[in-house]
């Protein structure tokens, strides 16, 4: 028998929602098809898109409690910690003055500003800054990622001063500190928190995307927690806000070690019942992650009983406190929107299936209800994306899919309608570099230098210059990138190139060993150290470098003769055994180097291989090697 109840209590709100094709790497692909939709449960119509068709990144949002100021992560001129924050109306406008940009709190280091939260009263955001995040596509259409912070702190904005401040007690750097959500009063503030992982530990400097030097240490990392080796729980704390001045941050009894990980904490605006997602590790899309309640200061949290067996998260509370929508995959890789009833015990009824809000082949995430009336003639304007924007970044989506035509096509258009704009000459550039047209490149790039100094830009040019074999402006250009970025590896690794080009070896060996401090594992930096310590006749330094760009798998060629380079350091130093066994490397890849022959002859003379010695010394003979058949001639054999 099938029963039904009418609850007596409304849904008092629309609710604002993302829909994105999966898998997300497809997604990132094609930024254009994500949509934010906008809708009502009392409507019949689908609702409607107020937000298309951007070739950039916006994500996670909130409102303040009375629907009056809608925030939200976008990518604005090429940053992807940057923050809007702009009233929510009929025709709602994000332009440039609505944005911040977190990194300005760094002093323009880099940072997402992840999972922020405007505060009751609109006055302040507070959000997951000096961040790192483990972030990992997956081939699996319902879980195509992995995405949880190791490391970050609470940071506010406040939007009276425009100020940016640390939230003491929820800024201690050994911790990951995130997910923050305020008290419907805006007097604490709860957030989960679990141990952090450094650099040392992760390979992660900021943001989720490691530098090349620390590409290999961060898959040994990363491999941890794909395997699930390694396990990340968050707890659940609860912090006073107290004018901005925070205070000791306390464990939510029921919300925090359990053995479990607990996140995406919501406060019913009643500010009675707190709601959160707990799985048995990490964070964002997790197969097992159910909703739990718990009285909001704490106590016995249970389950809900609208869970399914398949992740249920992302959810929100309706300003009457009576409604919870929020996300599930039970109908299958496509998340949906679901709708429960929570009466004043904290109990709540079997889902709802919003099927109105689906759309074929996307998935509905980070629903939102709002606090106003629906409107369906809604629309937001992303107005901070110039025309220069939407070209620019259509032509990084083709050229990471290997359509360099494409992008420069995209480039080169938004260089003829931004001719005073740095990016486009530097991106339409870069291609001319991969596509070898160097004289083009470097034209491109000095433009987008004229018009903005950048590392990046130097570096580049640098590195054109150094294919045209103008060694002299390569070492210029890097060490003005150095200036930039003093820790920039590929420069310095490069600029010991140029110097080992000039002959100036002290010079690359003192760079060439800076490159290594900041990155020890590329091959070509330790052929080149070990090519100059071998020509400043520091044969022990020139053999262990050398050796090292063999255990790092470099390829023994004509350009980088990297045995016969360490077996002539090995037979200086009278290791004669091993020098043999390198040189016999060396003369098959160069079979008309007279003096590889002759020194393998000598090497076997004095390993007592005398017959195999006098065949390889009238070889180098033969080739042209006086020393050699003086040698012959004093042989006894």
């Amino acid at each position: 028998m099938t029963t039904f109840h009418i609850s007596k209590d409304k849904v008092d709100a629309p609710i604002f929602y993302r829909a994105v094709p999966l898998p997300f790497k497809f997604a990132r692909e094609n930024l254009k098809r994500i949509r934010w939709h906008f809708g009502h449960v009392n409507n019949e119509n689908q609702p409607h898109a107020v937000l298309e068709n951007i070739p950039v990144c916006a994500n996670c949002h909130s409102f303040t409690p009375d629907g009056s100021t809608l925030v939200m992560d976008v990518d604005a001129r090429d940053d992807k910690g940057a923050y809007t924050l702009t009233s929510f109306e009929k025709a709602t406008h994000v332009d440039e003055d609505s944005l911040i940009h977190w990194s300005d709190y760094q002093n323009g280091k880099f940072t997402y500003g992840l999972l922020s939260q405007i505060s009751p009263d609109g006055r302040y955001v507070v959000s997951t800054l000096k961040d790192c995040e483990i972030f990992v596509d997956r081939n699996d259409l319902a879980y195509s990622q992995l995405f949880f912070p190791v490391k970050g702190i609470l940071v506010v904005y406040d939007r009276l001063n425009k100020k940016y401040f640390e939230l003491e007690g929820a800024n201690d750097t050994t911790f990951i500190q995130s997910n923050p959500c305020w008290t419907p009063d805006g007097k604490y503030i709860y957030f989960s928190k679990a141990p952090a992982e450094q650099y040392e530990e992760s390979g992660l400097k900021n943001g989720s995307v490691p530098k090349d030097e620390d590409i290999p240490h961060y898959k040994i990392f990363e491999e941890h927690f794909l395997k699930r080796d390694s396990l990340k729980k968050f707890n659940i704390y609860k912090i006073p806000f107290n004018n901005g001045k925070g205070g000791k941050a306390v464990p939510v009894e029921g919300a925090s070690h359990n053995g479990f990980s607990n996140y995406f904490p919501k406060i019913s605006p009643d500010g009675k019942w707190l709601v959160f997602c707990q799985a048995e590790s990490f964070m964002l899309l997790q197969k097992d992650s159910k909703l739990n309640i718990v009285p909001a200061n704490g106590g016995e949290a249970r389950e809900l009983t609208c869970n399914s067996d398949n992740m249920n998260s992302w959810h929100s509370w309706s300003p009457n406190s009576k409604w919870l929508v929020y996300s599930s995959k039970q109908g299958g890789p496509y998340t949906q929107l679901y709708l429960t009833h929570i009466d004043e015990n904290g109990l709540d009824t079997p889902p709802v299936f919003l099927e109105n809000f689906s759309f074929d082949k996307y998935a509905n995430n980070i629903p939102e209800f709002v606090n106003t009336t629906y409107d369906d003639e809604l629309k937001i304007d992303p107005a901070f994306l110039s025309e220069n924007d939407f070209i620019v970044r259509i032509g990084e989506i083709k050229q990471r899919k290997g359509d360099l035509n494409g992008a420069f096509a995209e480039f080169d258009k938004a260089v003829k309608k931004f001719p005073n704009q740095s990016e486009p000459y530097f991106k339409r550039g870069v291609v001319y570099f991969i596509k070898g047209e160097m004289i083009n490149a470097i034209a491109d790039i000095t433009r987008a230098i004229e018009i903005d100094e950048m590392e990046d830009y130097f570096t580049y040019r640098g590195l054109a210059y150094l294919k045209l074999g103008k060694n002299e402006q390569v070492v210029n250009d890097l060490k003005r990138a150095l200036k930039l970025d003093p820790r920039s590896f590929t420069a310095c690794s490069y600029m010991g190139v140029a110097y080992v080009r000039q002959g100036n070896y002290n010079a690359a060996i003192e760079i060439l060993e800076r490159a290594n401090t900041l990155f020890n594992e590329d091959a070509l930096t330790y052929f080149y150290l070990g090519l100059s310590y071998f020509n400043t006749e520091n044969w022990k330094k020139s053999e262990d470098s050398l050796t090292a760009a063999i255990n790092l798998g470099i390829k023994n060629s004509a350009q980088n003769p990297v045995y016969s380079l360490r077996g002539e350091a090995r037979f200086y130093q009278n290791n004669y055994d091993e020098a043999v066994k390198d040189l016999q490397i060396a003369v098959t890849t160069s079979p008309n180097d007279h003096q590889l022959f002759y020194l393998l002859g000598k090497a076997q003379l004095e390993t007592g291989k005398k017959r195999e010695a006098r065949q390889n010394l009238l070889k180098a003979k033969q080739l042209g090697s006086v020393q050699a058949g003086d040698l012959l001639n004093t042989m006894n054999v």
